[in-house]
């Protein structure tokens, strides 16, 4: 593992849990308070990624030179499913969201804004062909069977409300070692009979709160039964389920209207009806990083595109 990617997530991790417990304090007063607490939090963690990246590179011994560098300001002003972050953070104020919905969502549009920015820059880096996913135990069974995988610098990045993996970046011969890979996660987890004779006094429920899993936490009884009997790990977890990139990640948001379809360049993408009217009305579209990457022709158009969308500099 690269020290620096691991360094990387372990500031993730603070922003994200200070994030949360500032967030917390803020929910029940002003919205325009709460969006502030949200905001900043998003920004330290945007900002963060995108440093991060250059820094991966020089430790792999990739070129670490960039043609832009990443406006965090651009990537935090929208919710990772392309409304106004003030419209998606009004709703976590109703009763009917519950405190752990309530950090569930902080922390998701915090992590997102970190992926968002790591991206770009990716996307910024001539060396960076692609990027490993970087699984952070205790991981779920989606996450664990889709690490180590390598994307290209292009593909959206897959996950789920509460998902903290992360960005490496990587050039075209990126050594396999990178990150765990799902068999090794799976061979390094402990039988819940192991868990229960080496910690007898602790409930299931305790061992989880203090991040003790076993192979059937994370993979199901069944699951883990057949993979320690020969079976495919990939066959076993549907990893696609429940995962999707970020701007689209909300069917309710697109069902209201509110996520439009539009077509841009000879494909349809979407953009937010509400943050982008003025925009529209004078012919022009906000796109979010993952529907630049599905029109552009190739890197040299996707960067042009985030500059004049405003996410590179």
């Amino acid at each position: 593992m690269l020290a620096s990617a691991s360094e990387h997530y372990e500031r993730q991790q603070q922003i994200t849990g200070r994030a949360v417990t500032a967030a917390r304090r803020a929910r029940w007063g002003s919205l325009p308070r709460l969006v502030a607490v949200v905001t900043l939090f998003r920004m330290a963690a945007a900002r963060d990624a995108a440093g991060a990246v250059p820094v991966m590179l020089a430790e792999q011994g990739l070129d670490d030179t960039v043609v832009g560098l990443v406006v965090p300001s651009a990537i935090v002003a929208t919710a990772s499913d392309g409304r106004p972050i003030a419209s998606l953070l009004d709703l976590t104020r109703s009763q009917q969201v519950s405190d752990y919905q309530f950090d569930r969502i902080v922390a998701t549009q915090v992590q997102d804004a970190a992926r968002q920015a790591a991206s770009v820059a990716t996307t910024a880096a001539p060396a960076a062909a692609g990027y490993v996913r970087m699984l952070n135990p205790p991981s779920c069974s989606r996450c664990a069977v889709l690490a180590g995988r390598k994307y290209r610098w292009n593909a959206g990045f897959l996950r789920h409300p509460g998902c903290d993996c992360r960005h490496i970046p990587a050039g075209e011969d990126t050594a396999d070692d990178l990150t765990t890979d799902p068999e090794s996660y799976f061979n390094s987890l402990p039988t819940a009979a192991q868990l229960k004779e080496q910690y007898p006094n602790l409930t299931v429920a305790q061992r989880r709160k203090e991040g003790l899993y076993s192979r059937e936490d994370i993979f199901t009884v069944n699951g883990a039964r057949a993979i320690e009997d020969g079976a495919d790990i990939s066959k076993v977890v549907n990893a696609r389920r429940g995962m999707s990139t970020a701007q689209v990640n909300q069917r309710g948001w697109r069902a209201r209207g509110r996520l439009q379809r539009v077509n841009v360049y000879g494909r349809d993408v979407y953009t937010t009806t509400e943050a982008g009217t003025r925009r529209r009305r004078r012919g022009e579209v906000r796109l979010m990083p993952e529907s630049i990457y599905e029109i552009a022709d190739n890197r040299a158009d996707a960067i042009r595109l985030l500059r004049q969308h405003g996410y590179l500099r």
